[in-house]
C-alpha cells in the first residue's frame, strides 16, 4: 500500500490520468473510437479498481452456468503477468495447453476449474475473442477483466464492486487503485457486489448518483482444500488442528487470511507478496524457514499462487520439502442471482 505522502505527491498525475480516461470513454460513446464485434455474444465481467475485488469466482460461476446449458464457452482475458505476448490459447476446451508462465495465473486457474471451457489470452482482446470464435468454435465469450477494454463490443457489462472498499474516496491510478472516474459506472448493465456479509444491505447507497439499476450480491467461501502435488482434495483431518503458514501474491491478502480463519485453519504466521508475484526458489526456501520457525506443519496458499509455483520446476522442487496445499474458493449468491442468470439466458438461449 502506498504511503500517505506518496499518494498525495501522485495526485496531480492521477488527475491527468483521469482526464485522459474520461476523454477516451467519451470518444467511444460518440463512436469516434470503434467497437468491434467478436462474432458471438460477449459477457464482460470487470471492475473499477486494480485487483482484489473477487471477480474470478464470479467468472467461473457464469462459465459453469453456460456450460450446463450446452454452450461452447470461451473465456478471454489479457493474461496479466504472463511472459508471452500476442494471442495464446491456454485451453481448447479439451486440455490445458500452457502453464501460467505462458498463459497467466488466472486463465490457467479458470481452465483447470472449468475444463470444458476454451480459454484464450491476448493484449488485444478483439483478436483473442475472434480466435476463440473462428478457430475454436466458441458460441459465447466471457470477457474477464474487460470493463475498461471497450474496443471489444459487449452485450452484457457486469461491474464487480468490493463492498469493503470506498470507491468514492479511492484515488485514481497511480495515487490509488481506481482505474477510471466514477462516471464510468454508468456503462454497467449490472453491478455485482462482492464480499458481502450476511444481513448487510445498502451496498450501492453511495453509488446512486451514477447507477440505479439491477444488483447482485455475493460472498466468497472456501469450499475445498487441495494438495498442491496432485490436486487431491484433502479431508478436514489432514489440516484442521495443525498450524499452517499462509502466503499469497494476490490483491487481497487480508481477505485470504480471513477466509482461512473462517475455514478453521490455525494460522501460525503469514507473508504477503505483490499481486501476481512470480515466486523464486529463494522465496520458497525463505517461506519454509519461516514456517518451520513458527512451528507450522503446512504451507497454504491460493489457487492462483499455486499455478505460478507449479509452472517453475525449481520452485516446485524447493516447495516439496514441506507439505503445500491451496484453497478453492467459490461464491454464494445472496441476492439478485435470478436476475443475473435470466439476463444471461435471454442473451444466449440454451443450445439445441
Amino acid at each position: 500500500m502506498k504511503s500517505t505522502f506518496l499518494r498525495t505527491a501522485l495526485l496531480p498525475v492521477s488527475w491527468l490520468y483521469g482526464g485522459a480516461v474520461l476523454l477516451r470513454s467519451q470518444l467511444f460513446a460518440l463512436g469516434l473510437l470503434p467497437k468491434e464485434k467478436a462474432g458471438a455474444p460477449v459477457i464482460s465481467v470487470g471492475n473499477l479498481t486494480a485487483g482484489g475485488t473477487g471477480k474470478t469466482p464470479l467468472v467461473e460461476r457464469i462459465v459453469e452456468h453456460l456450460l450446463q446449458r450446452d454452450h461452447r464457452v470461451a473465456v478471454v482475458s489479457r493474461g496479466y503477468g504472463r511472459a508471452t505476448r500476442g494471442v495464446v490459447v491456454v485451453s481448447d476446451g479439451k486440455r490445458i495447453l500452457v502453464d501460467s508462465t505462458a498463459g497467466g495465473d488466472e486463465p490457467v486457474q479458470i481452465a483447470r476449474r472449468c475444463p470444458d471451457a476454451i480459454v484464450v489470452v491476448g493484449e488485444w482482446r478483439v483478436q483473442a475473442a475472434r480466435k476463440a470464435v473462428q478457430d475454436l468454435g466458441a458460441t459465447v465469450i466471457v470477457l474477464d477483466d474487460g470493463f475498461q477494454h471497450q474496443y471489444l463490443d459487449r452485450d452484457l457489462d457486469i461491474l464487480v464492486v468490493d463492498t469493503r472498499k470506498d470507491l468514492i474516496r479511492e484515488p485514481l491510478l497511480p495515487a490509488g487503485m481506481r482505474r477510471e472516474p466514477m462516471s464510468g459506472i454508468r456503462r454497467a448493465d449490472l453491478l455485482a457486489f462482492s464480499k458481502v456479509e450476511y444481513g448487510s444491505r445498502g451496498w450501492a447507497t453511495g453509488l446512486r448518483r451514477w447507477y440505479d439499476g439491477p444488483e447482485v450480491a455475493f460472498r466468497h467461501a472456501t469450499h475445498a482444500v487441495m494438495a498442491a502435488t496432485d490436486h487431491r482434495e484433502l479431508q478436514q483431518k489432514d489440516y484442521q488442528g495443525k498450524k499452517v503458514f499462509a502466503f499469497s501474491g494476490i490483491g487481497d491478502h487480508d481477505g485470504f487470511l480471513e477466509s482461512l480463519a473462517d475455514a478453521g485453519f490455525s494460522i501460525a504466521g503469514d507473508q504477503r507478496f505483490p499481486d501476481h508475484h512470480r515466486f523464486s526458489h529463494v522465496d520458497a526456501d525463505a517461506l519454509i524457514e519461516r514456517a518451520r520457525n513458527s512451528d507450522a506443519a503446512l504451507l497454504v496458499t491460493t489457487e492462483k499462487d499455486v499455478s505460478r509455483i507449479l509452472a517453475d520446476a525449481r520452485v516446485r522442487r524447493s516447495m516439496q520439502r514441506m507439505p503445500l496445499c491451496y484453497t478453492r474458493v467459490s461464491i454464494e449468491i445472496l441476492s439478485g442471482g435470478n436476475d443475473l442468470f435470466k439476463r444471461i439466458d435471454d442473451l444466449v438461449p440454451q443450445a439445441d
